[in-house]
């Protein structure tokens, strides 16, 4: 069901129900909803977002925040027990320079397994503005 909040945001991917199918849809309520990433990390890359549209985290209420992130909780126990990784990349981006390319807040929950690679490790020495600490033993 399209948030009366997101009437106005038909071109929001998250907002318009026709971009969700059913069938990639984890987890919805009133207020949240967990599905799989359209352009994963990993196999099992979940993203999960507040019905109401809203850019970034500071603009949630404390009890929009509860709720988010219970679903983000419950969520990340369902991925870890089915796909059993080693470990969970679980984060969010806010504005373009961090890496935010849908203006609706979405919290990535990333399988990542051993052997895989984080965006850390695909960075270069040089490029890296942490390669200083990331690369001092070498």
């Amino acid at each position: 069901m399209l948030n009366n909040n997101c009437g106005k945001m038909k071109k929001c991917p998250f907002c318009n129900e026709s971009n969700i199918k059913k069938h990639e849809i984890i987890y919805e309520d009133k207020e949240n909803r967990a599905f799989f990433s359209k352009e994963p990390v990993n196999i099992g890359h979940t993203l999960v977002t507040p019905k109401r549209h809203v850019k970034s985290l500071i603009t949630l209420t404390n009890k929009e925040v509860d709720s988010l992130f219970e679903l983000v909780k419950k969520t990340a126990r369902v991925i870890h027990k089915a796909l059993k990784p080693d470990g969970l990349d679980i984060g969010t981006n806010y504005g373009r320079l961090a890496g935010q390319t849908v203006d609706h807040l979405h919290v990535h929950i990333v399988p990542r397994y051993n052997g895989d690679f984080n965006f850390l490790q695909i960075l270069s020495k040089k490029t890296s503005p942490y390669s200083r600490i990331l690369h001092k033993d070498e």
